[in-house]
């Protein structure tokens, strides 16, 4: 099963996620095709691990011994290939019974499976046409089957005009219904909101900030001084036990800030995020990184607080709660119209769209987006609510001691 190494008396370059057997030992190819064939983010590594421990155990299952480690090595191709065969009938019995999608595991065991043929094929010697013919079957047949049939693309959970509103009122701090209880935390949290919503960063991206992330600079051109954000991953000891991560190396990028944004983070630096012996921006009571799960009770919290209105507007939309993925989908769909709006194309307003949100060159993200209805008051809601906002901080004073 995958374990995350993180102890602080590792090397960094010893820490992160790994698979392991029943008796605790790294599984020899499993670590050879994360660690030295790949470069994944924490979570992708997470992922892929998570779909091989279970590749592993069904194959031991299969063989009534933990063999999948020594097939590879002996290249024993057909031993192989039944251990696939047996894999996918195990997948596709668990989708027609609890009807999940398990092609994202499926993919993992026949991709790992046909690297490591691939890597032996470079010392095969006599076995090399045999080995060869066994990775494009795996390519052209198994890569082409699926466990069960893959589901629509999920709806864009853009979230409607009336709960954005509330969620502007609910989160600002001097409002009455904003139903979290120290000021500390109420100025926390609406730069958490702000951050989601009008920046779209994934929660782990969020976590990961520091006061650092946000950089300046004087353009000469513009004859004014510019502001960005840095999302990126710093190789530091995390205390969390859920440790955030960027999604994949795209999701590395610089994202132009408004001003407003920029005094909002400074006001909760100066003023409420306190002295801490942690460099994260977004911090717990306790003085700690703020965990993900609190993340997401922030807006668990924030969704009790919609009034009745708000909440049936999110039952028509399919949605049972505001979730901090709900902000990022609202902030795309925003800006897809937004890029399209000031004269780019569609494939242009993608490209942008890409670079924004970290998405690959190759993602459908884009597209789905371009597809997705969007309702003309939402974009009014978002500039009036954010413009009003933005006139009740400037009201106070940035100074204020701590």
């Amino acid at each position: 099963m995958p374990i995350n190494l993180s102890h602080p008396i590792l090397p960094p370059v010893f820490r992160g996620i790994v698979s392991v057997n029943s008796l605790g030992l790294p599984r020899f190819f499993a670590t050879i095709w994360s660690d030295a064939l790949n470069s994944w983010e924490p979570s992708t590594r997470r992922r892929h691990l998570a779909a091989l421990d279970r590749f592993y155990r069904a194959a031991e299952e299969q063989n009534g011994v933990d063999c999948l480690d020594r097939l590879i090595a002996a290249v024993d191709c057909d031993a192989l290939e039944d251990c696939l065969v047996g894999f996918l009938a195990q997948l596709r019995n668990e989708a027609a019974i609890k009807g999940t999608d398990n092609t994202p595991t499926w993919n993992t065991a026949v991709e790992f499976i046909k690297e490591m043929l691939q890597q032996a094929l470079k010392g095969a010697g006599t076995r090399t046409n045999e080995i060869a013919a066994k990775t494009l079957r795996l390519d052209t047949y198994y890569g082409q089957l699926v466990p069960n049939q893959p589901p629509p693309p999920p709806p864009i959970r853009a979230l409607p005009p009336l709960v954005i509103e509330d969620l502007y009122e609910i989160f600002r701090p001097d409002s009455p219904r904003n139903p979290f209880k120290t000021e500390t935390l109420r100025w926390r949290n609406l730069l958490v909101f702000m951050l989601l919503l009008r920046l779209g960063l994934r929660r782990g991206e969020s976590a990961l900030l520091y006061p650092s992330s946000f950089k300046e600079d004087f353009d000469p051109v513009a004859g004014k001084t510019v502001h960005w954000l840095d999302v990126e991953e710093v190789d530091d000891p995390d205390p969390r036990y859920e440790q955030p991560g960027l999604k994949t190396e795209t999701s590395r990028r610089l994202l132009p800030l408004q001003e407003e944004i920029v005094g909002l983070a400074r006001f909760y630096i100066r003023n409420y995020r306190g002295r801490v012996n942690h460099p994260h921006l977004l911090i717990s009571q306790k003085g700690l990184p703020l965990s993900l799960r609190s993340l997401s009770e922030i807006f668990e919290v924030a969704t009790k607080a919609l009034s009745d209105e708000a909440k049936q507007s999110l039952k028509k939309q399919g949605l049972r709660g505001v979730s901090c993925h709900d902000l990022r989908h609202t902030s795309a769909v925003v800006r897809m119209r937004r890029y399209q709006d000031t004269g780019n194309d569609l494939d242009k307003a993608q490209e942008k769209l890409r670079t924004f949100f970290g998405w690959s060159k190759k993602s459908e993200m884009p597209r789905l987006y371009a597809k997705a209805y969007f309702e003309t008051a939402l974009a009014e809601v978002w500039d009036e609510k954010f413009d009003t906002f933005v006139d009740a901080l400037r009201r106070v004073n940035p100074d204020r001691p701590q």
